[in-house]
């Protein structure tokens, strides 16, 4: 997933195109339609993280690249991503929520985008 990465990392970094360049982009699972169970051109969280499991939140930054789970996923996902991401496991006591994450890695007035119609 690295070339994907450095893909979605140069059109974050475009001012053009983001009207002032985002810090943080979220990608989730479901479509537009809130389906967890998406049709194959709509596995955006796949396509960029290499993850097929049905549930899960990925979140890319210019510096890391992490994905949310839950327990019936945890291997499963260790075993399809590569190094360039890190597993946050949901429902563990150690692992920070979303916000607290990007609290945590970027600036106050950071932006974060995701796509709307997938919320």
């Amino acid at each position: 997933t690295s070339g994907r990465l450095q893909a979605l990392r140069a059109l974050m970094a475009n001012k053009t195109i983001t009207d002032g360049g985002v810090q943080a982009y979220m990608v989730p699972s479901s479509d537009a339609h809130q389906t967890e169970d998406v049709a194959p051109q709509h596995k955006r969280r796949q396509f960029i993280s290499g993850f097929s499991g049905s549930h899960g939140m990925a979140i890319v930054t210019v510096a890391s690249a992490a994905l949310w789970t839950d327990g019936r996923y945890f291997l499963q996902a260790e075993m399809e991503m590569d190094c360039n991401w890190k597993l946050q496991k949901e429902g563990l006591p150690d692992t920070p929520k979303f916000s607290e994450w990007l609290a945590e890695k970027l600036q106050v007035g950071s932006r974060v985008g995701v796509d709307p119609f997938l919320l």
